[in-house]
């Protein structure tokens, strides 16, 4: 009676682990786009800020920077600081982009987790629908998900076993 009772319930959690796992690919894919969508924006705000930098010091936005963090004003300092934060950040988003974008499907799992942006992601969250993708990437990662999530529910039954 135990064993069919395992059984059964193996069956199910492989089946629910294929299925969440199967989503990986598609929360990747809105993942990259919100933070294309926010390389976007940064780039279209710098890009007020380049305009001055090619206006005032020949298009040097590194010596526009440093023009405002050498200000005694502090809000014009400040602004200095917000101007280098944006220019970091550009970067940032312009390697994760290219990491989630350019990348084989293994590599880009990898940089996934690896890059994440826990504010960013939880907000893909937040409008990410639940679906059932049928192409290689999504069925690959749930099959292989669920046979690991099987192993290890395997593996902690027979040590379970061995100590009653």
């Amino acid at each position: 009676m135990f064993k069919f009772i395992f059984s059964t319930f193996d069956k199910i959690l492989f089946a629910v682990n294929a299925i969440i796992a199967m989503q990986l690919p598609g929360f990747i894919q809105q993942y990259g786009q919100r933070i294309s969508g926010h390389l976007a924006e940064a780039q279209y705000q710098l890009q007020k800020y380049q305009y001055i930098a090619d206006q005032h010091y020949q298009g040097d936005i590194l010596l526009l920077v440093k023009r405002y963090q050498m200000n005694s004003d502090p809000g014009i300092n400040a602004a200095g600081d917000v101007v280098f934060d944006l220019i970091e950040r550009i970067s940032l988003l312009s390697k994760q982009v290219s990491h989630l974008f350019e990348s084989d499907y293994v590599t880009k799992i990898y940089y996934f987790f690896i890059e994440i942006d826990l504010e960013i992601a939880k907000a893909t969250l937040q409008d990410y629908q639940l679906t059932i993708p049928l192409n290689i990437a999504a069925i690959a990662t749930g099959i292989g998900f669920a046979i690991f999530a099987s192993l290890i529910s395997s593996m902690t039954l027979k040590i379970f076993q061995r100590n009653t």
